[in-house]
């Protein structure tokens, strides 16, 4: 075989492998083209803790632990003002119809024990919210607070005929009887419990340092006191007949006293209403002649 044949074939030899490395990579080229990417990794999604009810809860209950639940949901379906937290809503009383599984919101909850205005939800249908002035010596001392159980001791002057004279004549018929002004002093009503309070917040000012004196070493001034306030009313939950009771009696200048009473009192008192004949026999008084 002559030496021209040789590199023919050689050469053929060397296309052939050339090509088939061709083929091969274009293949490999066209099956990375043509197949799919792989999806991407989803992230993690961010989740929140909502509190729902487990049963239909009708307007005015008072929330306990087993009337609600929480659940996880994405934050994206936790609208602004979804109660988070089961201590936020126990205790609180509903506003609204609630149905099972229902998203609990913030102002669907009442609270009787802030300044939200929503003590009118704790009264019983029978029963009326009336504010009465703080105007006594216990209330000015801030005794009395919210839940505590008092009486009110009530003292009020009233037109009454006057007792005839030994010396007149029992016979004798005025055209006009003659009346006088009695003083009546009684218990008006026991064993109230105060449903909420109504008060001024008094900031105490600081005392003022007097003027340095030369050689005397001034001590730092003392911390400013703690807010103090004044009680400016009480709210009671009465029945209507009780309402209109005090009111007669406020609205008629009556002078009011609170009395406070142990938190475990039950008895109704059995007391005698204070004149001025009462205690002239109480205490063997005698008027002098």
């Amino acid at each position: 075989m002559s030496q021209r044949v040789r590199i023919g074939i050689l050469v053929g030899i060397i296309g052939i492998a050339l090509a088939a490395a061709g083929i091969f990579a274009l293949t490999r080229l066209l099956q990375q083209a043509l197949t799919p990417l792989p999806p991407p990794t989803p992230e993690a999604a961010i989740i929140e803790e909502v509190v729902v009810t487990t049963h239909n809860v009708a307007l005015g209950t008072v929330l306990r632990a087993n009337d609600l639940r929480t659940i996880e949901v994405p934050v994206e379906l936790a609208p602004p003002g979804v109660v988070i937290d089961l201590e936020t809503a126990v205790g609180k009383f509903s506003k609204v119809d609630l149905i099972q599984g229902e998203l609990l919101f913030r102002h669907q909850l009442a609270d009787p024990t802030n300044v939200t205005h929503d003590v009118a939800f704790i009264l019983d249908e029978y029963q009326v919210l009336m504010a009465f002035p703080a105007n006594d010596l216990m209330s000015s001392l801030s005794v009395i607070q919210r839940g505590d159980l008092i009486d009110i001791l009530v003292t009020r002057s009233q037109e009454a005929p006057k007792e005839p004279e030994e010396e007149a004549d029992i016979g004798v018929v005025t055209e006009e009887e003659e009346r006088v002004a009695e003083t009546f002093t009684f218990d008006a009503m026991q064993r109230l419990e105060v449903t909420a309070l109504v008060v001024d917040i008094i900031e105490e000012q600081q005392q003022q340092q007097g003027p340095a004196i030369p050689g005397v070493e001034q001590q730092d001034a003392p911390p400013p006191p703690e807010p103090a306030y004044k009680i400016r009313a009480y709210l009671f939950a009465l029945v209507p007949q009780d309402a209109l009771v005090l009111k007669h009696l406020k609205d008629t200048g009556a002078t009011f006293d609170f009395v406070l009473r142990s938190p475990t009192s039950s008895q109704l008192f059995e007391l005698s209403p204070v004149t001025s004949e009462y205690l002239n026999d109480r205490y063997e008084l005698q008027a002098p002649r």
